[in-house]
């Protein structure tokens, strides 16, 4: 009893120890410095029913060359394995240096299991001799695809060859994290974003938001930054005469001040200034209605007194 005890103990022991273990290395990924080459990596926690943790780093800038760059990034992923679900990857990567030439070192990365069962992600690493430095929980076994450690492309299984990419993919964050699945927010506390949001577009063109799409809401309040048009009610405003907004309209096919069809096609049109402007021609049209039934009044006088002398 004692003996299968103390081998259960062990056994379970043998088994923590592993999960803690921790693997280190390093590789260096070849071909060219302008180009981003194929690695695969191991997803070691597959059979142990978890998922794997892979850290990439390069802490110096000055790492195989003066301001070659520096990288930390961490990977948790769990791929499909020939058709298993729970399958993702999710990237947190910080890729920059201090010089005024931003370097990156990864563009991507994939699943390339949909029809095999090799338990492994590709990542794209920058070429030219870059040696990076992996630490993970689980056997990650990185293999190098730059046509000098193993020819390019890599095949995977069934599918399209991998060969290198010249650019990052568009789902790469550089300056942080990269979720494939979807967030769920519950609390009730105001949640801050510093920077430009971007929902459906990663160009927000430098605004705060910037929604490509179509967007619903039951109330939208815009806080008046510039002037409001009351002032066309002032005595001292100068009213523009018809018969040139009537000129103007022949020639131009628009409204003065408001933008053309084109214009606002290919530049958009800001809610707050447009609103102010569709108010001063409101106002204006008010005006020179206001102007016509003074004449239209004077002239009902002017009739009605024609009509008397004629009796």
């Amino acid at each position: 009893m004692k003996k299968a005890l103390f081998c259960l103990l062990f056994v379970v022991a043998g088994n923590i120890l592993n999960l803690k273990a921790q693997t280190t290395g390093s590789i260096t990924v070849g071909g060219d410095i302008d180009k981003f080459y194929p690695t695969l990596w191991t997803d070691g926690g597959w059979n142990n029913n978890v998922a794997s943790q892979l850290e990439i780093g390069r802490s110096s800038v000055h790492a195989n060359s003066n301001w070659r760059g520096s990288l930390i990034a961490r990977f948790d992923f769990h791929v499909t394995n020939w058709g298993h679900g729970a399958n993702f990857i999710d990237a947190d990567v910080i890729q920059d240096h201090n010089s005024t030439e931003s370097v990156k070192f990864i563009a991507g990365w994939s699943d390339a299991t949909f029809a095999n069962a090799s338990a492994r992600i590709i990542i794209w690493l920058r070429g030219g001799g870059t040696t990076y430095y992996y630490k993970s929980l689980f056997p990650v076994t990185p293999v190098v695809y730059d046509g000098l450690a193993n020819p390019l492309p890599f095949l995977e299984q069934d599918r399209p060859p991998h060969t290198f990419k010249t650019t990052l993919d568009p789902y790469v964050n550089s300056n942080g994290l990269s979720k494939q699945g979807t967030a769920y927010f519950y609390g009730d506390g105001p949640n801050y974003f510093s920077g430009n949001v971007g929902v459906g577009t990663w160009d927000t063109k430098g605004y705060k938001l910037a929604v490509a799409g179509n967007m619903i809401a039951e109330s939208v309040k815009v806080q008046l930054q510039g002037s409001w048009a009351d002032y066309v009610f002032d005595d001292d405003y100068k009213l523009q005469p018809l018969s040139e907004v009537e000129a103007f309209v022949k020639k131009n096919k628009h409204l003065p001040e408001i933008p053309s069809a084109e214009a606002a096609k290919n530049h958009g049109i800001d809610l707050e200034d447009m609103n102010a402007k569709l108010l001063k021609k409101i106002e204006e049209l008010t005006l020179h209605l206001i102007d016509m039934k003074k004449g239209m009044e004077k002239q009902d006088k002017e009739i009605q007194d024609l009509k008397s002398k004629i009796k």
